[in-house]
């Protein structure tokens, strides 16, 4: 039983530092961590190999087993990173990927993937978190990201006719099985790979499990989902067509 976590990593370690930390005290020895580095200077490349070699001294027989940086020469997206590390899973039975924020916890990813491997959720074949705010749930989100994170969640609703609360938040475990039925239709690469992902997995019948988490904004991030907003419209709708057109084999 293992897990193999991936994080996707672009020019970043300034925030990854502390959440490798955190991972390497918070996770149970079941985790691999890979860090996939999409295209990132040579510098922030050099000061990432750095960070993984001084985390793996420290590493001891109770914790995850942190894995060679991934590095790849030319940034392709995160969608790009995060395919690249479940490429290299070995013999893990559930894929995951956090954002390199660490804006989902160690405790919360546990949290999850506790969770996933219950009875609770056997029938599932994916565990998307989500940002629910909600009883017993802590959201700490500026009122701007929340509110540029529902228009985004209300275009992909309307323009992919995807049902799920939060496609974007940055914590996603999968079945083997799951990732495989997938995998060679997966196309996307950037920003909207949370989008097909889920596209691809309902086409496939695989069933999503939406898991509330708690969260908390990490300043720093690339994307302004509000800027971006009708240039991932019309990616989503690209997407949403191309996987309509996809015919599922029987075997």
């Amino acid at each position: 039983m293992k897990t193999h976590l991936v994080i996707p990593h672009y020019n970043d370690t300034a925030r990854l530092e502390s959440f490798l930390e955190a991972l390497q005290h918070g996770l149970p020895d079941r985790f691999s961590i890979l860090v996939s580095d999409d295209g990132s200077t040579s510098h922030e490349r050099e000061r990432l190999a750095a960070l993984i070699h001084a985390v793996q001294q420290k590493q001891s027989g109770g914790g995850p087993v942190f894995l060679d940086p991934l590095f790849t020469p030319r940034n392709t997206g995160k969608g790009g990173a995060i395919l690249r590390g479940w490429d290299h899973s070995g013999n893990a039975d559930l894929l995951a990927f956090a954002d390199a924020d660490g804006a989902v916890s160690a405790a919360e990813i546990l949290r999850a993937e506790i969770f996933f491997r219950s009875s609770d959720a056997a029938t599932a074949d994916t565990l998307f978190a989500s940002r629910v705010k909600m009883l017993g749930r802590t959201v700490d989100r500026s009122l701007k990201r929340h509110l540029s994170g529902r228009v985004f969640a209300t275009l992909v609703s309307i323009v992919g006719r995807v049902p799920a609360y939060d496609t974007q938040c940055g914590l996603k475990i999968l079945r083997r099985s799951a990732f495989q039925k997938i995998r060679l239709h997966q196309q996307t690469l950037g920003f909207a790979f949370d989008v097909e992902l889920c596209l691809l997995l309902r086409k496939f019948a695989c069933r999503i499990l939406e898991f509330p988490v708690d969260w908390a904004d990490i300043p720093g991030s690339k994307v302004s989902l509000l800027r971006d907003s009708t240039r991932m419209a019309r990616e989503v709708f690209k997407i949403r067509h191309r996987v309509d057109g996809i015919v599922p084999s029987s075997h």
